[in-house]
């Protein structure tokens, strides 16, 4: 069950009343290509620059980040909310002349990058967010195509997410039953052979 801070549902529950509106959020954690070390850029669908503060999906902590808007974040897609443990999938485009999107898919490494989302829910009154909330998702790049448009057209980035939790619960391991993997454990000399059974010739009975 989501456990969300209790300003917020009460914003909610007085929506037929008040109204809402709310905004995109996307925390991305690339790879610096050169150094390896981790790149974060913040992007989201306000007018402006913003720093919002969030609850972050790692740890749970509460994080102020800085937001970058005014057209950087384009769109993301409808997010699913299951229970289940299939691998959901997310696409977020990007507006692929700006600066700062240009440095996150042509500078930086983002294939497999963490992605988090959130929505901010504004106040009516204030136009501010309402309380810091969890994700909406967490996941990783899974792709970044980018579309070169033609004289008049217009060209966009966009980045496939999947869900990193279901995606991990889904992957098998090879190294689980490998003599190498085996061999870490004190010695275990389990599936020495394993690399080469299957090619032993056998008379029946022997």
């Amino acid at each position: 069950m989501r456990n969300q801070p209790s300003a917020l549902t009460a914003a909610l529950a007085n929506v037929p009343a008040t109204g809402v509106s709310s905004r995109k959020a996307v925390w991305i954690v690339a790879k610096n290509r050169e150094t390896g070390a981790p790149e974060e850029v913040g992007l989201w669908t306000g007018d402006d620059d913003a720093n919002l503060t969030v609850i972050r999906g790692a740890d749970n902590v509460t994080v102020t980040r800085p937001y970058l808007g005014g057209g950087n974040l384009l769109k993301v897609s409808d997010i699913p909310r299951v229970s289940d443990l299939t691998a959901q999938t997310v696409t977020i485009d990007l507006s692929q002349i700006a600066d700062a999107v240009q440095l996150l898919l042509r500078t930086y490494d983002v294939h497999r990058a963490q992605v988090e989302i959130h929505e901010i829910v504004l106040s009516p009154e204030t136009g501010q967010p309402v309380a810091p909330d969890l994700p909406v998702f967490l996941g990783m790049v899974d792709g970044a195509p980018i579309k070169t448009p033609r004289v008049g057209e217009q060209g966009r980035a966009t980045l496939k997410c999947v869900s990193e939790m279901m995606m991990m619960l889904r992957r098998t391991n090879p190294e689980k039953a490998s003599y190498e993997a085996q061999l870490l454990r004190d010695g275990d000399e389990w599936n020495l052979y394993a690399g080469v059974v299957e090619t032993w010739e056998l008379s029946w009975g022997q």
